[in-house]
Order: structure tokens, then C-alpha cells, then sequence
């Protein structure tokens, strides 16, 4: 897959960069190597409890290590991947994001987030404005139908106005799509197709993507982002994948559905049954690879 983007100058003084202390530099998306995505087997939730995940989706070229109510969480998570579902008990937890190997340090961010019964959530970290923040998006996790795939589209580029994802000479994945928000989970047919990224209501190109392939039985969130480099990039990653028998093993890898995660809409809504023991969980989902988007055809500068 090829991604096209139109160069757009990157915020600069902020507090993430700060916080992070270092200086932005590559983009993920097209040339850092494609690590391989896992995807855990979803066992049974223990009772009064739901599944969480981290996602870092701050510019940064340092990785993280993520601590939940003091103990450690997650470790190492970079920019644009997420970690691995992990149950917690219902109710609130305090999230705390150290730079990773630094468990006696300042917390980055620490946020407060509650954690639905039965149910599941990506606290993310985003970047603003004025340095990072926190937000905490509802996944939905169901049964993609085996004939389709369902995506939805996450706007954490602060700097972006509201956007329009299309499908070039095709129909609209999702419109109107402003920072920091998500969009609902739709049905998607399998195939390969070029996209384009779009200021709101105009034809005006942010981010062209093209050859961009999708598998079957796949649930996925596409990120947009602005990479380390200052360019508006997309990071997509797994959130459920449809297997006819759940993994004894625990761990399933493989690069091609972590590949194929983006299609223009059949028609119909997202739909699916609550996730079974036959769905399994993403694992760490490293984006932003030539195998799985291409390289970028286009950029544009924001003013």
C-alpha cells in the first residue's frame, strides 16, 4: 500500500516534546519496519470485570511503560502501537505512563478511567495543543461477520480539523470526523482500494493512501496521527480478529491481517455478536509499515 501526504508543519514548543525529551524525527508509517502484530486468545472475563488496553498515540520516539493502580500494566508500548487486552476489575483505576525502564519516575500522564463490566476500552494517550492528554475510547468488541471486516476511524491529530475519509471514486468511510473523537464501528467489504483523508466538507487532500487491502473476519481501528517527522499519518491496529477455534496456545501472530484493515462501506451497519471465546483479542499491533500501508504519495502543510 502507498500512502500519499501533503507535508503540514508540526506544532511546535509544546509539553509532549518536553515531557518526552526528545526531538521528533522519522515517520512511522512508511519506514519503520513492520514488527509483527500478536493477537491473544479472549478467555472467559473473570465476573465484575472488563478488558483494557493502552494506546500510544503521542508523538514520541521514546516507548512507554504503563502502570495501573501502582503495578505494572504494560511495558514498552511505542508510538502508534497498543498493548496487549488485559481484564480489570469493574470500576475506576488510576493509569499512570512513565518513559519505559523508569518505574520510579514522574508519571507522564496519569489519568483516572473506569473500566466497563463485561465490556472493553483503549485509554489512549493523545497529543494536544499543549502537551499530552489522556482519552479513553469505548471498543465494542463483536463477531466480524466472516464475509466483511469492521473498522472504525480514531482523529488524534490535534492540529487537524475535522476530517472526511473516502474512498477515491468511491463512497464515504466516515465524515466529519473531529479531534480527539472516534467513529462507530461499520461493516466493510474485503478488497484493496486507495483512500483519501480530507479536510471536512471540502476536496482538500490531508492524507492519500493507496492499495490499501483488507482481510475478512477483522476488527480494527484506524488512528490518524501526526508522525515524529510533523506529517498527518494513519496507524491502524487490530482490536479483534474472527477465528473458527480460540488459540490453545494464547498467542497467534501473522502480519497479514494486521495488513488488511481498511475498505470501503457494503452498506450495511456494524453489526456481530458480543465477543465469543471464538473471537480473539489484538496484542501489541506495531502501524505504520510499508507491508501493511505503503509508502505516502502526498502531504500538505497546515497553515
Amino acid at each position: 500500500m502507498n500512502t500519499t501526504s501533503i507535508p503540514r508543519p508540526a506544532p511546535t514548543g509544546s509539553r509532549l516534546a518536553r515531557a518526552f525529551g526528545f526531538v521528533v524525527a522519522l515517520l512511522a508509517l512508511a519506514f519503520v519496519p513492520l514488527a509483527t502484530p500478536s493477537v491473544n486468545a479472549a478467555p472467559e472475563l473473570p465476573p465484575s470485570s472488563g478488558w483494557v488496553r493502552f494506546g500510544h498515540f503521542a508523538p514520541s520516539e521514546a516507548d512507554v511503560d504503563v502502570f495501573v493502580d501502582g503495578a505494572p500494566f504494560a511495558s514498552g508500548i511505542a508510538f502508534r502501537t497498543v498493548s496487549n487486552y488485559m481484564p480489570l476489575p469493574t470500576g475506576p483505576h488510576t493509569f499512570d505512563v512513565r518513559a519505559a525502564g523508569q518505574p520510579d519516575s514522574a508519571p507522564l500522564l496519569s489519568v483516572e478511567a473506569g473500566v466497563p463490566d463485561d465490556g472493553s476500552v483503549t485509554v489512549g494517550a493523545v497529543s494536544t495543543r499543549d502537551g499530552l492528554a489522556p482519552q479513553v475510547y469505548t471498543d465494542e468488541l463483536v463477531q466480524p461477520n466472516p464475509d466483511a471486516s469492521l473498522v472504525r476511524f480514531i482523529h488524534a491529530a490535534p492540529d487537524v480539523r475535522a476530517v472526511d475519509v473516502r474512498v477515491v471514486d468511491g463512497p464515504t468511510l466516515a465524515a466529519n470526523v473531529p479531534y480527539p473523537s472516534a467513529t462507530d464501528y461499520q461493516d466493510v467489504a474485503p478488497g484493496t482500494y486507495d483512500v483519501e483523508v480530507r479536510d471536512a466538507g471540502t476536496d482538500d487532500v490531508v492524507l492519500r493512501v493507496t492499495d490499501w487491502s483488507i482481510a475478512a473476519g477483522v476488527q480494527s481501528s484506524i488512528v490518524i496521527v501526526r508522525g515524529n517527522d510533523g506529517q498527518i499519518d494513519v496507524a491502524p491496529v487490530q482490536d479483534a480478529v474472527a477465528v473458527a477455534e480460540a488459540p490453545s496456545g494464547g498467542i497467534q501472530t501473522g502480519g497479514g491481517a494486521m495488513a488488511d484493515v481498511l475498505d470501503p462501506i457494503d452498506g450495511s451497519s456494524s453489526s456481530g455478536a458480543p465477543l465469543p471465546g471464538s473471537v480473539v483479542l489484538a496484542g501489541v499491533a506495531a502501524i505504520g509499515v510499508t507491508a501493511a500501508l505503503g509508502t505516502r504519495i502526498l502531504r500538505k502543510r497546515a497553515a
